[in-house]
């Protein structure tokens, strides 16, 4: 009975430490992490080759809110800046995902596709580059969702993610 114990409560304690283990794994970025001489970034507006001003904008405001939130220590700029932050947007879609036995459309997908680079000044090096990162959106129709306030935000908010993996991730 006793050694039944103690190799329960040793599978415990294993069982915590691989959790333990798992969760200090989890990504959380701070301004802390970044090198000592990146202080400012210029988010510059979004080159647009499908000439959608509204979703460009929303696609930048996006990512400076996610810099905001997740490197508060850099400050964004206007102007010269340590590092250069900037989006092309190269296409997007919305179309149809699934269908109800009357063959109406239920479901669409919107998928937005960017090229995204991060360049250090100060180094004059990359930090990041992607050529093509892009990101999808569902939105139901039959639910009183709508193209841009529900697709679109939800493929913005993916890209987002994205960029914090991608990006941020490598410095």
């Amino acid at each position: 009975m006793l050694k039944s114990l103690r190799t329960s409560q040793a599978l415990w304690t294993a069982l915590l430490a691989l959790v333990v283990c798992a969760l200090s794994g989890c990504y959380s970025f701070t301004a802390s992490t970044l090198p000592s001489h990146i202080k400012t970034v210029n988010i510059h507006e979004v080159d647009d080759k499908i000439m959608d001003a509204v979703l460009a904008n929303d696609i930048r405001t996006g990512v400076v809110d996610m810099f905001k939130k997740n490197a508060g220590g850099v400050r964004i700029v206007n102007g010269d800046a340590n590092s250069d932050f900037t989006i092309t947007l190269l296409s997007y879609t919305n179309k149809p995902e699934n269908y109800n036995s009357n063959s109406d459309v239920e479901t669409y997908r919107v998928t937005i596709r960017v090229a995204v680079k991060f360049y250090d000044n100060v180094k004059e090096r990359i930090i990041y580059e992607s050529k093509s990162l892009s990101a999808e959106g569902v939105y139901d129709v039959q639910a009183n969702e709508t193209e841009d306030r529900h697709g679109q935000a939800r493929a913005i908010e993916k890209l987002q993610d994205l960029i914090i993996t991608n990006a941020l991730a490598k410095w």
